[in-house]
């Protein structure tokens, strides 16, 4: 199980770009209107946690897992958002 947190910032980087292209950490921020130096923070524990590939200057890629639970969260969302 993850956060609310780190799914937003999973599904915000699948929402940037779903192929296999790195996403900036600065898009990110702007996204999700926080700071660049809080997105690197995210991306060191999403790391952690293998659900995306991060390297410093060269921007954040989501692995497979990552991917899959980014569409699981986009799932989640959409279903709630049917139910209110």
């Amino acid at each position: 199980m993850y956060s609310p947190s780190e799914e937003n910032y999973i599904k915000t980087i699948y929402s940037l770009n779903p192929g296999t292209i790195a996403v900036s950490t600065t898009a990110i921020a702007e996204r999700l209107q926080t700071k660049a130096s809080s997105v690197t923070d995210m991306m060191q524990k999403l790391a952690d946690k293998r659900l995306v590939n991060y390297q410093k200057y060269r921007g954040v890629q989501l692995t497979e897992h990552g991917r899959l639970q980014a569409l699981k969260t986009i799932r989640k969302h959409r279903l709630w958002e049917v139910f209110l």
